[in-house]
């Protein structure tokens, strides 16, 4: 197929667009200044930008499928939920109708939820009702945190230990939070079938990997992977939402936001069965040695 995947040079698009050209697919890789990554030559680098709707048109010229992979996880720099994460998806529907490209595969997250108290979560649930109602043949993922080069999550934790956990790392809460990571290579395989397959019209996917692991496991396996030793202090969830709270509006380079302490309250966790009942595959164990 032809496609324009919207959002190619971040973390899962990087990862993306090499599995679609290794599958045979002709990749318009689609980023706001259109530069590229470490691709194969035919892939074409183009820009164009969500938020101001400057280039989409050019950039889904001529493609019979998109994916839209852009969003936000926290506000920073000025830059919004609602500006990006949904009317950068109804820019995305209005410029796919406008270049007649019928097809769309939509990143979401696991936890969406209409509630305007949680930010995040929030603003990707609308964007995911702009995608249902715009008319176009749509597919919505809905991942459990991601893993692999490059990822934000683990990343984060990695660069926690590392600057703002001098000998002791903070948990949230009692730190039982249930997660179900999903390896960014798997997600590329299930992008992929719901491109090709036209029988997954209208459909979510609530997709997650092989195994469920609360926070308090997922930092001691950042620490075996990176060789990094810390002890746990448990912080209650209130106190830790009152320092974000602070933290968000005169240190913005805290590693973690008042709106992502408040969004543990969601589930982050589905079937264990899920992804391999949806496309035919066991997902990946997670294994973080990159971040050695």
């Amino acid at each position: 197929m032809n496609v324009a995947v919207i959002g190619a040079t971040g973390f899962v698009g990087s990862h993306l667009v090499p599995h679609l050209v290794g599958r045979g697919h002709r990749v318009r890789a689609v980023s706001r200044t259109g530069r590229r990554l470490d691709w194969a030559p035919e892939v074409e680098a183009v820009a164009g930008d969500v938020e101001t709707g400057a280039g989409l048109d050019d950039a889904l010229r001529g493609s019979e499928a998109l994916v839209h992979l852009v969003a936000i996880p926290r506000e920073l720099h000025g830059r919004r939920f609602a500006q990006v994460n949904v009317l950068g998806v109804e820019r995305v529907i209005e410029a796919a109708r406008r270049s007649q490209v019928a097809r769309i595969v939509h990143l979401s997250a696991l936890g969406v939820a209409d509630d305007p108290h949680l930010g995040f979560l929030f603003s990707k649930w609308r964007g995911e009702q702009l995608v249902r109602e715009s008319g176009l043949d749509w597919r919505v993922l809905r991942p459990s945190l991601l893993f692999g080069p490059g990822d934000g999550f683990f990343n984060l934790i990695k660069t926690t230990l590392t600057w703002w956990s001098p000998g002791v790392v903070a948990i949230p809460g009692t730190g039982s939070e249930r997660f179900q990571p999903l390896s960014v290579d798997d997600l590329a395989l299930a992008v992929e079938a719901c491109l090709t397959d036209p029988a997954r019209a209208s459909s979510v996917y609530e997709l997650g990997g092989p195994e469920y692991v609360t926070y308090r496991e997922i930092v001691d396996r950042v620490m075996r992977a990176t060789g990094k030793r810390r002890l746990k202090l448990t912080v209650p969830v209130p106190i830790i939402s009152a320092v974000t709270s602070v933290t968000d509006r005169i240190l913005p380079v805290f590693p973690v936001s008042h709106d992502q302490i408040s969004s543990l309250s969601r589930p982050n966790y589905g079937e264990l069965d899920a992804f391999e009942r949806a496309f035919g595959v066991e997902p990946r164990p997670i294994d973080l040695g990159y971040l050695r």
